[in-house]
């Protein structure tokens, strides 16, 4: 049985700035993990309304959680996500959709219990994730158009509570899975990571 600290070694894993561990494994046209999570104008670029309009094609990444950081914080993305378990315990998901609907969902191997093995977060959904139960969970992520991070924010609680009033009303305890210390230098923290 793998535990946490091997698949983070084995993986070549960092922390993540939402939570957890992660490596980008695949970015189209690109060499991974080279980019400090922007688009690659050299790379397979397709172009989108965004400003700058070009995004790689698809961009994946393994993305591990763990007791040491349990929580995946939330944050909304522009680009749709499709999530893969892979091994540990399960994952829950909070998603919060543009019309305000709240979603629930475990990622995980016990398909009897309602787990899933993979599911899918469109682009414009909040999401937060956090780790249950068990010492770790890993997964992969893939995203398209691929993952920018000028298409990324960070949600803040106030924000939150005022654009979702009935998700956090009845529900205050999702208010926990909110980043206290959110950075908007992405690439100060790649730096860092080395």
């Amino acid at each position: 049985m793998r535990d946490a600290r091997e698949l983070i070694e084995s993986l070549g894993l960092i922390p993540h700035p939402e939570g957890g561990y992660f490596r980008e494994v695949f970015r189209s046209g690109s060499t991974p993990m080279t980019t400090n999570g922007l688009t690659d104008p050299a790379g397979s670029v397709v172009q989108t309304d965004r400003a700058p309009p070009e995004r790689n094609v698809l961009t994946s990444i393994y993305w591990l959680l763990d007791r040491s950081r349990p929580v995946g914080y939330w944050c909304m993305n522009l680009s749709d996500h499709v999530h893969y378990y892979h091994a540990g315990a399960a994952l829950t998901y909070s998603v919060i959709h543009p019309d305000g609907r709240l979603e629930t969902q475990r990622l995980g191997p016990d398909l009897r219990r309602g787990d899933v093995m993979q599911f899918v977060v469109r682009g414009g959904c909040w999401k937060a994730s956090h780790l249950e139960e068990g010492d770790y969970c890993l997964i992969g992520e893939a995203v398209a158009p691929g993952f920018d991070f000028r298409d990324f924010h960070w949600g803040v609680t106030e924000e939150l509570v005022r654009a979702f009033p009935g998700v956090f009303a009845s529900n205050r305890r999702l208010l926990d899975y909110v980043k206290p210390d959110a950075r908007r230098n992405f690439e100060d923290y790649y730096e860092r990571q080395g």
